[in-house]
């Protein structure tokens, strides 16, 4: 085979496929007879040479350094702490659970709900998948008193926590409770004896009128709290020392808490 006139056979291209160079393998020896054997095509090489096999390998060990990491953070992957609830539960009616005994001992009467107001005692109860809660409102009267102004107020309020706990934040609010300037004057008091933690607060000041007691008490993941609201009043009879009052609210916490886990 020819090339163009004037010109020897066609040269044979040394561009392999995709035009890319190729490697030689080295010459090749003679036959026996002496002839030469004809120059084999050279083998191809991928582009890019040892760098496509240095770049494979970084790729590899980033895929099982991922993987990797991945595994530890599924390890590290906490389990939902178990309610501490200790048999604690909601109530449909916090108030039929209130025991009303030592007020009324103590000279209180339940006060009569209005033709036109509110019907005591008020009570409600919300139930969620992360806690249940239930206030009651009692209201109590000195002995023959027809006037509202004159009334006691019991407030009271229970949470059952089923998914954290309100340990830490329970904590806190009394801690800083006399950070704030309308409760800079409140007297709090850490108190042993009810559930795991408790606390009895004190309003005595001219941000608050009335004379109001609280005692708030958490036991695991439950916490309840109680509270005073008392006008000053002109009857003897009725005007409890903040002793006697702490007294009875701490028998209310106690005793209440006790059927809530019944």
């Amino acid at each position: 085979m020819t090339g163009p006139a004037g010109q020897g056979p066609p040269r044979l291209s040394n561009a392999g496929w995709l035009h890319q160079p190729l490697a030689p393998i080295g010459p090749m020896r003679p036959y026996p007879d002496g002839r030469v054997p004809p120059q084999p095509l050279g083998r191809w090489k991928p582009p890019g040479g040892n760098r496509l096999r240095t770049l494979g390998a970084v790729v590899g060990v980033s895929t099982l350094l991922i993987v990797g990491v991945l595994g530890v953070a599924d390890g590290d992957h906490r389990a939902e702490p178990v309610p501490d609830l200790r048999g604690y539960h909601y109530v449909d009616n916090l108030c039929a659970i209130t025991d009303t005994a030592p007020y009324t001992n103590s000279g209180f009467v339940l006060a009569p709900s209005s033709s036109t107001g509110p019907k005591y005692p008020l009570h409600q109860t919300l139930l969620h998948n992360a806690v249940d809660s239930m206030t009651c409102t009692i209201r109590l009267a000195p002995p023959g008193s027809r006037e509202r102004s004159k009334d006691t107020t019991l407030k009271a309020g229970a949470a059952v926590h089923k998914q954290t706990d309100p340990g830490p934040e329970f904590t806190a609010r009394f801690e800083t409770w006399n950070k704030s300037e309308l409760t800079e004057d409140d007297d709090v008091t850490k108190i042993d004896g009810l559930g795991d933690e408790a606390y009895v607060v004190r309003k005595e000041s001219e941000h608050a009128p009335n004379t109001g007691v609280t005692v708030a008490v958490r036991d695991g993941w439950t916490t309840y709290e109680i509270s005073w609201l008392h006008p000053p009043s002109l009857d003897p009879n009725t005007d409890l020392t903040v002793a006697a009052v702490i007294e009875l609210l701490k028998g209310t916490a106690a005793t209440t808490m006790a059927l809530l886990r019944a």
